[in-house]
């Protein structure tokens, strides 16, 4: 039902990924982690293409369960022209090949991990409900 996506520079940050390893053998909840640069350089169009496709046409409904703007967390605010979907990092949780919450940044995706892996499903279940968590 539920999928994780982890959009990163190179390798990513090596706790998310352990997270991510323990709340698939826990909770079967699978997840892709998604490397947008080219080596260590970042490359714009990559980042461009998945705010486009991905989080671009889920920006109101995300809005309203995370109280945070798409736009400004990956793209810096109204106006600007950078992407910035793998730096620092966002997590995507997916339901039917759709975005249905996100956190950018390592602090807050650890934090958020934390609690998928003490809670489970039953917590995405939540985050994909229509209040702010």
């Amino acid at each position: 039902m539920f999928k994780i996506r982890y959009y990163c520079q190179a390798q990513g940050n090596e706790e998310i990924a352990k997270f991510l390893t323990k709340i698939e053998a826990e909770h079967r909840i699978p997840y892709k982690m998604f490397a947008l640069s080219r080596g260590e350089i970042y490359d714009e169009e990559k980042e461009r293409r998945v705010y486009e496709r991905d989080f671009k046409p889920r920006a109101k409904i995300l809005k309203k369960r995370t109280g945070e703007s798409v736009r400004k967390e990956l793209r810096g605010g109204k106006g600007k022209k950078r992407y910035y979907v793998s730096k620092p990092g966002t997590i995507a949780v997916i339901r039917n090949e759709k975005i249905e919450w996100y956190a950018v940044g390592d602090d807050k995706i650890i934090t958020f991990l934390g609690k998928v892996l003490s809670k489970g499903v039953a917590f995405l279940e939540k985050c994909c409900g229509d209040c702010k968590r």
